[in-house]
C-alpha cells in the first residue's frame, strides 16, 4: 500500500513548524501575493526559503500557492514570483488559472505543479488534460462524490499506467475544514457585497453573514426570518470532517488528504493534523483494525475539540443540500491556554514544564494535554504554579507570560493545554 501524504495549511512560520511537528508529511502556505488567503499570515520571500530549509531538514515538502484566476496585468509578476520559487527550491506550487498553468510549464518545466481545487476539477477529461500536460497533481473538486472520484482515478491509471508505480501521490481532496457555498471558490458574493474578490484571496464570507428581508416599497424596516432563534443564514455550510472515513478515502485513489484552515489558529493544527495523524498511520498500519472501530470515537472526540462548526462528510456520499448550516456560530469544545516551552526533570523524579500562556488558568484547576509524539492524553492538575520569577501565582491570566508547574509525568516541548468544557459556541474562532 502506498502512503498517503497528509496535508496541512501552514498560515505563518509557527503553524508550518506546529503542522510538522504533529505529523504533517507536507504544508501548504502563501507568499505575499497570488494566493487565495490575503489575510492569512503569509509567508515573506525570507520565510520561504526558511520553510523549505526546515521541510527538508525534515523529510518534509512546502507547497506554495499561486492560484488567484489571473488577469493580463499579473502574468509578468507571477512569472517573476515563479522563478523566485524555482530558485527556493520549493516541492509544488498550487496553481488554478489555465493560462498561468501552460506558462509555467513552459518557462519553469522544473517546477512541480498542483492543479488547485479552484480549478474546478470535477470530470476525468479535466483531470486528465492536466496531468497530460505536465500536473504532477490535481486537486479534485469538493462536490465530488468518492464514486465520481473512483471513475476519475479508474479512467487515469487506463490512459497513464505509470501513475500506479510513482511515490507521488497525483490525486488530493480536502478531507476536513470549512465548505463553500459556491463551486470551491468561485463566488461573487464577496465581490459584489464588500468589495473584495473570493477569486484573488479576499473573501469576506458573506455566506456566513446573518440576513433579512426588505421590502421593496418599504426601504430601511427589516423583516426578520425565524429559521433560528439566532437568525437566517441562507448560504451558510457546515464543515467537511472525514476522519470517520479514510478507508474509502484511500481505496478511491486519492494520495494526499489536505486540511483546509490557513486564517484559523496554531491549536486547530496541532489538534486536527494529531487526529488525521492517528487515523492515517493506523489504517495504513492495519487496515482491518481501523475497519473494526476500535478508536474512531476518540478520533472524532479529538476533532470536535477546536473550533469548528457542525460537521458533515460534504459531498463525498451524495447527500446535496445535507450541508445548510442553521448558524453562522461555532462550537468549541475546549479551551487552548498554552504552549509547552520545557520540561526539566527534578531530583524528586518529577519535572518542572514551563508553558506560554494562551489563555487563563488556576492553581487546582484541571486540564488536557495533547502531545505531539504520543496518541494518548495526558490528564492532570495544575499545582505549584509560578511566574518568570519563580513567584508563585494563584491564577495565571497574562496572555505570553510563561509559567511554571509540576508534573508527575514528562511533558515533550511543543504540546498543548486543553480546558475541556461543556459544549458551546461562539461567534468567533
Amino acid at each position: 500500500m502506498k502512503r498517503i501524504e497528509l496535508l496541512a495549511p501552514a498560515g505563518n512560520f509557527e503553524k508550518l513548524k506546529t503542522a510538522f511537528l504533529y505529523g504533517a508529511d507536507a504544508a501548504y502556505l502563501g507568499g505575499d501575493a497570488f494566493g487565495l488567503r490575503a489575510n492569512a499570515g503569509n509567508f515573506t520571500d525570507a520565510e520561504i526559503k526558511d520553510a523549505v530549509a526546515l521541510a527538508d531538514s525534515l523529510g518534509k515538502k512546502v507547497y506554495v500557492t499561486m492560484n488567484i484566476i489571473a488577469r493580463d496585468g499579473d502574468l509578468d509578476p507571477m512569472m517573476k514570483y515563479a522563478g523566485f520559487l524555482s530558485e527556493a527550491g520549493v516541492h509544488g506550487v498550487i496553481v488554478a488559472d489555465l493560462g498561468v498553468f501552460m506558462k509555467l510549464r513552459k518557462d519553469f518545466p522544473e517546477l512541480r505543479l498542483h492543479v488547485s481545487t479552484q480549478a474546478n476539477n470535477l470530470n476525468s477529461e479535466t483531470v486528465d488534460f492536466f496531468i497530460a500536460n505536465g500536473a504532477s497533481r490535481v486537486n479534485l473538486a469538493r462536490e465530488l462524490s468518492l464514486d465520481e472520484i473512483r471513475e476519475i482515478n479508474r479512467v487515469l491509471l487506463v490512459r497513464h499506467p505509470e501513475l500506479a508505480f510513482g511515490d507521488e501521490p497525483y490525486l488530493e481532496a480536502f478531507v476536513h475544514g470549512a465548505m463553500c457555498m459556491a463551486f470551491s471558490g468561485r463566488c461573487m458574493l464577496s465581490d459584489y457585497l464588500a468589495g473584495r474578490s473570493s477569486n484573488r484571496g479576499d473573501c469576506a464570507q458573506p455566506c456566513r453573514w446573518n440576513y433579512a428581508i426588505v421590502e421593496e416599497k418599504r426601504p430601511g424596516e427589516y423583516f426578520p426570518v425565524a429559521e433560528t432563534d439566532r437568525g437566517t443564514f441562507l448560504f451558510n455550510s457546515k464543515d467537511l470532517c472525514m476522519i470517520d472515513h479514510i478507508p474509502e478515502l484511500a481505496e478511491s485513489g486519492v494520495g494526499s488528504l489536505k486540511i483546509e484552515g490557513r486564517m484559523k489558529s496554531e491549536f486547530y493544527t496541532a489538534t486536527t493534523v494529531r487526529a488525521y495523524r492517528i487515523a492515517l498511520d493506523a489504517y495504513m498500519n492495519e487496515p482491518d483494525r481501523y475497519a473494526r472501530d476500535e478508536f474512531k470515537e476518540e478520533l472524532i472526540s479529538e476533532i470536535m475539540s477546536c473550533s469548528h462548526r457542525d460537521y458533515y462528510t460534504g459531498f463525498y456520499f451524495g447527500g446535496k443540500g445535507q450541508q445548510i448550516h442553521s448558524s453562522s456560530s461555532y462550537v468549541r469544545n475546549t479551551d487552548y491556554l498554552g504552549t509547552v516551552d520545557s520540561c526539566a526533570a527534578r531530583a524528586d523524579g518529577g519535572f518542572d514544564v514551563c508553558v506560554t500562556l494562551k489563555g487563563a488558568f488556576r492553581e487546582g484547576e484541571a486540564v488536557e494535554i495533547i502531545s505531539p509524539q504520543d496518541t494518548s492524553l495526558v490528564k492532570l492538575e495544575l499545582r505549584a504554579l509560578r511566574d518568570a520569577e519563580g513567584l508563585p501565582l494563584t491564577v495565571a491570566n497574562v496572555p505570553m507570560m510563561k509559567v511554571t508547574f509540576k508534573s508527575g509525568t514528562e511533558i515533550a516541548r511543543g504540546s498543548m493545554l486543553r480546558r475541556r468544557k461543556q459544549q458551546k459556541t461562539s461567534e468567533n474562532q
